[in-house]
């Protein structure tokens, strides 16, 4: 694989916050308990605080068992019994069939800090994946997008009548393992593996077995929800206990992101309350948290934080030494160092993580013949069609100039002749005159094909370049699905992919695969 680095302005202008913290600027640093640097630190305080780590493991090691985990993965949960073993986590939603191309890329970003730690620091790291089938929010998981040759995107999606109920309790309906196959038809049988279901899987299981043999090596510990929900009981009802004091929290940290001049991601004043399963089954927030303080306690399986809170959680039933954040996260994680303090929870070192954007080895050398400048490609001035014309070779434009001049002359010089005979053929003359002018405008668009085509350059591949770099004006990473790589060049890219010798530190790097259309 080759690889250039490119500047994170040029992926996230609209990040300021995020972009002055992989910057190390004070301005956003100090918004965290620790500095992005400061793992020794954050490690001692989690082993001297400690965590649930018996009753943790115990779930996570039936759980990572009926998912079929690797023995590497299962002796990772064993070391989470031990008082000196800390984590490396992350989250997302379940996406379909692994969902956008960065939930792939957190992960490894995950798998490749813990590495570090577990050697920079001389202790065991385990990484841990939260999927969050707790949520509700069905048009996050219920899609893959592919990029056709002729650049266009094409969605692969599935319905589910009971949307508003957390992702956990969607079944593999139908309409699930129909939309599956038409995505994976488009797989290499060995590329189809990871992500095949088993018959007795629900949604969620399924999800989790994808990460589970893609990272089997690597030891990952997978962890949804539900699994661990039995166990935080105490932890809903002092949430529910102190809400007043959980909202002060919240607008303290809201107000030191806009002292520090960035504009926070959440609202302080509706976040930081919790979920409930309803009789229906569907997640709603709690509205009168004094109601349920005592049924939070008996029943905690039917109960659920929402995105403030759920770090908090996370960070409390796990020895937690960095969060793997993309950049959106980074920014709200920005507002909760109050909350972390409230629960008395040690605040993680915010890592962000890796990207990526990925091209053939026929769209490098194509961006190689042309001359781009890498950068460029993520500008949003980058028009392929004047890449085009300024491609075209100048004896052909200068050509086809000097035949539009020639024609323009005679025809002018005709003009006066014509309107003499009879001044009811000006019509007729101007039809004639932008009839030649279009048909020149055709001739030399397949000429400068022609052209092109000899120095193998493709312009249906230089239009391809804009939707490839940034589908729907956005980065690659955020558009195009793991299924839709898989599909082009298989799975075993993923464990090549580059890194840098610090992986807490934030890159995104240009990458070729070598094959692929």
């Amino acid at each position: 694989m080759t690889a250039h680095e490119i500047r994170p302005e040029l992926l996230y202008p609209d990040r300021r916050l995020f972009l002055d913290y992989v910057a190390s600027s004070d301005s956003a640093v100090r918004l965290f308990s620790n500095p992005p640097d400061g793992f020794a630190e954050a490690a001692r305080v989690r082993q001297e605080r400690g965590a649930p780590r018996e009753p943790l493991a115990d779930a996570l090691e039936a759980f990572n068992e009926r998912i079929g985990a690797s023995e590497a993965s299962l002796a990772n949960v064993a070391r989470l019994r031990d008082a000196t073993t800390v984590c490396v986590i992350g989250g997302q939603q379940a996406g379909f069939l692994g969902g956008p191309l960065y939930t792939v890329y957190k992960i490894l970003s995950i798998v490749r800090l813990s590495s570090w730690l577990a050697e920079t620091l001389s202790i065991p790291v385990v990484p841990v994946f939260w999927i969050a089938t707790e949520d509700h929010d069905f048009t996050e998981i219920n899609r893959a997008v592919f990029l056709e040759e002729d650049g266009a995107l094409r969605t692969i999606s599935f319905d589910w009548r009971e949307r508003g109920r957390p992702i956990e309790e969607l079944p593999i309906t139908p309409e699930v393992a129909d939309a599956a196959e038409q995505a994976l038809a488009r797989l290499s049988d060995d590329a189809r593996i990871p992500f095949e279901p088993g018959e007795d899987n629900d949604y969620g299981t399924w999800h989790a077995r994808i990460w589970s043999r893609l990272f089997a090596d690597e030891g990952l510990v997978l962890v949804e929800p539900r699994v661990v929900r039995p166990l935080c009981g105490p932890f809903f009802q002092e949430a529910l206990r102190r809400d007043e004091d959980v909202t002060r929290a919240l607008r303290d940290g809201a107000e030191s992101v806009r002292a520090a001049g960035y504009e926070p991601l959440l609202d302080a004043d509706r976040a930081g309350t919790l979920f409930r399963f309803d009789e229906t089954g569907a997640r709603v927030r709690v509205v009168r948290p004094a109601d349920h303080i005592d049924r939070a306690l008996e029943k905690p399986s039917n109960y659920s934080p929402d995105a403030a809170l759920r770090p908090i959680l996370a960070d409390r039933l796990f020895p937690t030494v960095a969060n793997v954040l993309g950049p959106g996260e980074i920014e709200y994680h920005a507002l909760l160092r109050p909350l972390y303090e409230l629960f008395g929870v040690p605040q993680p070192i915010a890592a962000p993580r890796s990207g990526y954007t990925l091209l053939a080895d026929a769209d490098r050398q194509l961006v190689e013949t042309l001359g781009i400048p890498v950068e460029r490609l993520f500008r949003d001035d980058f028009d392929p069609n004047a890449i085009l014309e300024a491609a075209a070779s100048p004896s052909v434009r200068s050509a086809f100039d000097g035949a539009r001049d020639g024609v323009r002359a005679v025809l002018e010089e005709l003009r006066p002749q014509l309107l003499a005979i009879d001044p009811s053929l000006e019509p007729r003359w101007r039809q004639t005159a932008d009839h030649v002018a279009e048909s020149l405008d055709r001739l030399e668009e397949r000429a400068r094909r022609t052209d092109l085509g000899q120095r193998s350059v493709s312009a249906k591949r230089v239009r391809r370049l804009l939707p490839l770099v940034r589908p729907a004006a956005k980065p690659q990473e955020r558009v195009l699905s793991l299924v839709h790589v898989a599909s082009q060049f298989g799975v075993e890219w993923l464990k090549r992919l580059p890194g840098s010798d610090r992986p807490d530190r934030f890159a995104h790097w240009l990458t070729t695969i070598r094959g692929g259309a």
